[in-house]
């Protein structure tokens, strides 16, 4: 009688486990774009603190089963506020959390500063000279831009043609398909033959800040034809500083 007792105990235990372990409640609902006004497909749906989630169909549709007590239900998608919902569900019972309201987010991406270093005369250890504004105004006059260089050591650059931006620059002997110019470290010879087309530059002269010119091998990541020199010009910006 005893032994049949326990036998009885141990499988009402046992059925009293396997029922708390598989009571469940579902949670259902829509996702919805609060701002196109319309369903939101592949949002996810995620129990806080489990891995219990799943991502709405097509029409914003989720269903999700959770354990009965109180929860946190998390709905996230890329580029929307995170929503959170506080449910209690009992066992065997169905939430129906209706139109879940998603808003996009105002990303606010943090400051990218880009730092650049130019060589400074008598300082930088390279063959480098500085052309400045002053001497910009004073030299361009009804010069076409790369004239400018023309008073600059080992520079020859002369107009060829009636037509703007036909001019024609040789730095220490190599011609425009061997020289590098950039605009604010940006090159902008020709990917194909190296050369340097002055006529889709039009107006550059009233935007220059300063130019340098490198003579010799220039090291440089890019793609650019840097054997004999290298021109870097650099523009005015709305909030240049000082130096």
């Amino acid at each position: 009688m005893r032994r049949t007792f326990t036998k009885l105990y141990a499988t009402l235990v046992l059925m009293l486990i396997s029922t708390l372990g598989f009571s469940q409640g579902i949670v259902k609902g829509i996702a919805w774009d609060g701002d196109m006004n319309e369903a939101m497909a592949g949002a996810n749906v995620v129990v806080k603190g489990t891995t219990n989630g799943v991502t709405t169909d097509f029409e914003g549709n989720f269903e999700l089963t959770v354990k009965p007590g109180k929860r946190t239900v998390i709905f996230t998608f890329m580029g929307y506020t995170t929503v959170k919902k506080h449910i209690t569900v009992a066992d065997g019972q169905t939430v129906n959390l209706g139109k879940i309201i998603m808003k996009a987010d105002a990303v606010g991406l943090q400051e990218i500063q880009l730092i650049a270093n130019v060589a400074v005369d008598r300082k930088t250890p390279v063959a480098v000279s500085s052309i400045t504004p002053t001497k910009i105004q004073e030299k361009l006059g009804t010069q076409e831009f790369p004239e400018i260089l023309k008073s600059t050591p080992g520079v020859y650059a002369t107009r060829q043609g009636g037509g703007y931006g036909d001019s024609r620059i040789n730095l220490r002997g190599f011609n425009s398909e061997n020289v590098a110019v950039m605009i604010n470290g940006i090159p902008v010879n020709d990917m194909e033959n190296g050369r340097v087309y002055w006529s889709n530059w039009a107006g550059l002269s009233d935007v220059t800040r300063s130019m340098q010119v490198q003579r010799g091998l220039g090291a440089s990541k890019v793609a650019v034809p840097s054997i004999g020199v290298t021109i870097n010009i650099l523009t005015n910006t709305t909030n240049a500083k000082k130096g």
